[in-house]
């Protein structure tokens, strides 16, 4: 199963997630990281909330920083984590520093739990860093033994068997897998300008 997801609705929901991180938690972090590319869309709108309600609270900027991490396997393992680069490196970092993870999805949860654990090997606890995403999918029919889970997120599935995943596709920043038809219901209908665009790459 596919959904389609409009980014109006990511945006929306994030802005509600961050009210009741600051508000109802009291949570402000020192550092909100984006693992590219999936973050960034969701941590955007994260770090805007906090800039607008520490405005003129003479709280210091909360530092928004991206981390290009990529899961992959192979025929031996699963699970590994390459990561490219940070652009605020975690050695920085000092017991303390409150930590603020944003993605789009928890789907195997490998990247985030090398991220986190990376994290906490610089001085910063657990209970100072926080995950947040928009869909948090727990797969019961897959066995991970990780320790790392969201602390925050706006839609929860419970995946029973392999049957019952889905898909989710963010209209935020997601191209590639389109069929024909969905590129027809969700972006040429609403700019046929589009089809030219999506000729310059599909074959």
């Amino acid at each position: 199963m596919k959904e389609f997801l409009p980014y109006d609705i990511v945006r929306n929901n994030a802005l509600k997630l961050a009210y009741k991180m600051y508000k109802e938690d009291g949570f402000i972090p020192d550092v909100i990281y984006v693992p590219l590319r999936g973050g960034a869309y969701m941590g955007n709108v994260i770090s805007e909330f906090y800039k607008m309600v520490l405005k003129g609270t003479g709280h210091k900027p909360v530092f928004y920083a991206a981390v290009v991490a990529r899961s992959y396997t192979d025929v031996k393992s699963r699970g590994n984590v390459a990561v490219d680069g940070w652009t605020y490196s975690p050695e920085n970092l000092r017991p303390g520093d409150k930590v603020l993870f944003v993605d789009d999805i928890y789907d195997s949860g490998y990247t985030i739990n090398f991220l986190v654990n990376y994290i906490m090997s610089k001085g910063p606890r657990r209970e100072d860093i926080k995950v947040a995403v928009h869909d948090y999918k727990v797969q019961e029919y897959v066995d991970k033994n990780l320790n790392i889970i969201p602390d925050y997120w706006c839609r929860k599935h419970v995946i029973k068997n392999q049957c019952d995943e889905i898909w989710i596709h963010y209209l935020s920043h997601e191209l590639i897998g389109l069929t024909d038809e969905e590129l027809e219901q969700y972006y040429y209908s609403e700019d046929p300008e589009l089809r030219k665009v999506f000729s310059a790459v599909r074959r």
